[in-house]
Order: C-alpha cells, then structure tokens, then sequence
C-alpha cells in the first residue's frame, strides 16, 4: 500500500511553480487557467517535451488547489497528467511522491463522497498499472502489487458501504483476477527463463521451480474462488440473471485453460453452452458466440450474451501486446497504454488451432503455453520488413493462449485462422544486423 510522504508531495509543487505567465490574466489561480494549463500541458505531451508539461501540469496542480482546497477532487485530473508526465522522464521517485499524494487525496474524497472515491480510485488504479508496464522500471513489479493491493480495499469499501453481494463489486474482482494472470506472465520473461534455465545447480534449480509452482497455485485459486464469486453475484442480480451467470462459467473455463486445466475448462465450456441453450439462446447463435475464438484472458468481463457478440470483429483477431513485462498479455485499455513508447508495427499470422494440449511447460529454454496448441504458424504480413523479426513473431505466438473453437461446447480444430499482432511498445526486436 503506497505511503504518504505529505510534507514532500504537497511543498513539491509550490517550488516547481513556473514563472510569472505572459497571459493576461488578472490572477495566476484564476479557477479557468488550471483548464488552460491542462490543454498546455497536453499540448507539450504530444510534443514529447515532458519537462515542461511537467512544469505545466504542477501549475495545474497548484491552482487547483488554490481555487477548491487541499482536498478538493478537482486537482486529480491535473495531478494525474503530471504523473504520466514524470513516467515518461522516467523520474520514479517524484512520480511516486505524487502517487502517494493521490491516494491520500482520495481517501479524503471518500469520507465525503463514496462513489466519487471509485472513480478516483480506478484513475489512480490505471496509472499504477502504467506504471508497472514500463520495461525501462527496473521495480515495475511494485506497482502491480501496489495496484492489485488498491483493487481489494475498494472492494472492502464497497462491502462495506453496499453489501457483499452489490453488483459494483464485481469489476473490481474481475481486475484483482487480472492481476494475478500478470503476476503469472511475469515467469514468462526472457530473463527469468534465462536465470531458471541457467542454473548448473540443480538444487537451486528446483528451488526456483517449486517457489514459481507455489505462485502459481496461489494465484490460479485466488483467480478460481473470485470467478465464482463473481458467478453468484451475478446469478442473484436482477439484470438478466441466469445469462450473466452462464457467461461467468465460461470466464471460469477461460481460468482453467489459462492453468493447463484441460478436462475442467472442457467441462466448464459444455456447462456455459448449456445454460445458455437452456434459456433460449439459439444453437446458431451459440456457434457465432463460441466459433471464434479469444486470446485470453478477456481484458473486459462481459455480462450479457449482447456485449459479448458486440466484441467479435470481423477479420483477422486483434492482439494488442500491452508491455514486454507482462508476455502474452494484451493491453487492458488505451487508458494504461504507453503513448510515448515507439510503434514497432505489427504482423499478420496465419496457423491451426489444435485442441491437442502440449505435454510440457517448458522445453529448450522456451515456454510452452499451456492449453490447446497453434500449428503451422504462417507470417503472412510483417511490418516493418525484417527477416529477423520472423522468429521473434514465433515466439510471441507461443507465449499466447486463446479459447478454442466451440461446437456444441466441445473444442474443435480450426484451420486457416489469422491473428494481427501489435507489438508492444518498448518491445526490444531484433533486426538482421543484430542476428
């Protein structure tokens, strides 16, 4: 949980302050200039010139304040543009500063008004995960623990301002869910495997595994158990009950596939397909809803058969890579992405998905994604040009897991299946000269 260093986060920006504006206003805490100050500010974020929407956005900040008061909400807009901005310069230290400032101004925002400290709560939820996804942070980890750790208290806000059954508990549930899946992928990191496959000790060596192994039963059961909480409380809601129930069972078989659980995913895929067909979903809408598949795990968790068609695009499936941090995940929403990372392209691939799961997790210093397999793996496009990125795009594939095709709720094999992957930005390609 961040802590509050006041003195620091508050005095921070008074001895930033710009100099005296050339615009005329009659009062540099004029309440419409902290508005003005944040187009600036913006304006110089477009520009890559992070130091002076630094500068720009502590004005912001300082006016705010001036004009509502030290507690006051309308500072969080300004105050979380000058956290992207000291990200950018890669300032962690000032940019933690201000974190910290940020809860505490929200636990302020919450004795007063409780819904507005969720709004604020999921704002700062956001800029804490963009903090963890920066490659250049060698203590990213941090923030994702930070940001799951600020999931479970507003759940236990929500509980106890609402009940423990209110259906504004679930998204949070769902992100907490999320969050142990990146705490999963972080094992899937080069340097990791590199440390794991390395070691000429095999005591340490099984060490290493089975401290990776208890992680990952810990965050498959906390991700299982909120799954079907999720489920129940959706089951008794009054919005369309039974089929946001049903579609709870086929998130918790996304889960299982996700942990290599083949037979209790399957189980699970049948049980969703049934409960739907069992409340008039008709069997050719069935196929439409289950024919396509999904990288997993879904960002969104979706509650109603409508939301859940709406998602399904036409053409190639879309995947987004989010950070080299969290390896085959995809960005959540455009709300944590990198903006000022580099566009590194993207790829056009074309394979067979299989539902034949692999028989081991990991093999010549490689991962082997658990669950159904993709074959014959075909670049068809690759953007920009480079014989050198063609392996790389193999084993990003590899890294990721996706909800087979569904008929009658059991896997089928789908061949000719394209997927457009987007790079992440800070993602370290290879080029010919380096290979």
């Amino acid at each position: 949980m961040l802590r509050l260093l006041i003195f620091m986060a508050l005095s921070y920006p008074a001895l930033a302050q710009e100099p005296v504006s050339a615009l005329p206003y009659s009062s540099v805490y004029e309440q419409r200039r902290s508005e003005q100050l944040i187009a600036r500010g913006l304006l110089h974020m477009e520009a890559k010139d992070f130091w002076a929407a630094e500068k720009t956005f502590l004005d912001a900040v300082q006016v705010a304040k001036v004009n509502y008061g030290l507690r006051a909400p309308q500072q969080r807009a300004a105050l979380g543009h000058l956290i992207e901005a000291l990200l950018a310069q890669q300032k962690w230290q000032l940019a933690g500063h201000q974190l910290s400032y940020f809860e505490w101004l929200n636990d302020e925002i919450y004795l007063r008004d409780f819904y507005d400290y969720l709004r604020g709560t999921k704002q700062l939820s956001e800029l804490l995960y963009r903090a963890s996804a920066d490659a250049y942070n060698s203590n990213s980890t941090r923030y994702l623990i930070l940001a799951k750790n600020l999931s479970w208290r507003a759940i236990s806000a929500i509980e106890a301002t609402l009940g423990e059954t209110d259906p504004e508990l679930v998204p949070w549930l769902y992100d907490v869910v999320l969050a142990h899946y990146y705490q999963v992928s972080l094992i899937k990191r080069r340097s990791l495997l590199r440390e794991v496959t390395a070691q000429g000790d095999s005591t340490a060596y099984n060490g290493w595994t089975l401290a990776k192994s208890e992680s990952l039963r810990i965050s498959y059961r906390i991700g299982r158990d909120l799954l079907r909480r999720i489920q129940l409380i959706l089951s008794i809601s009054e919005d369309s009950p039974t089929e946001a129930s049903a579609i709870a069972v086929l998130y918790q078989a996304d889960w299982e596939l996700l942990f290599g659980h083949e037979t209790a995913a399957v189980t699970l895929y049948s049980e969703a397909s049934r409960q739907l067909s069992a409340i008039g979903v008709p069997t050719d809408r069935l196929d439409k809803l289950f024919g396509r598949p999904r990288v997993l795990p879904e960002p969104i968790l979706y509650t109603g058969v409508n939301a859940l068609e709406a998602a399904l695009a036409e053409g190639p499936i879309q995947f987004r890579a989010w950070t080299p941090n969290y390896p085959g995940a995809q960005l959540p929403s455009a709300q944590v992405a990198h903006a000022d990372g580099p566009q590194l392209g993207s790829v056009l691939v074309e394979f067979t998905l299989l539902p034949t799961p692999p028989i081991a997790l990991m093999d010549n210093r490689r991962i082997i994604k658990l669950g159904f397999g993709l074959r014959n793996v075909d670049v068809l496009e690759l953007t920009p040009q480079d014989s050198a990125l063609d392996d790389e795009v193999r084993y990003q594939m590899s890294l990721l897991q996706l909800r087979p095709p569904l008929k009658n709720g059991m896997p089928v094999e789908m061949d000719r299946l394209q997927l457009r992957y987007h790079f992440a930005p800070q993602q370290a390609l290879p080029n010919s000269r380096e290979s």
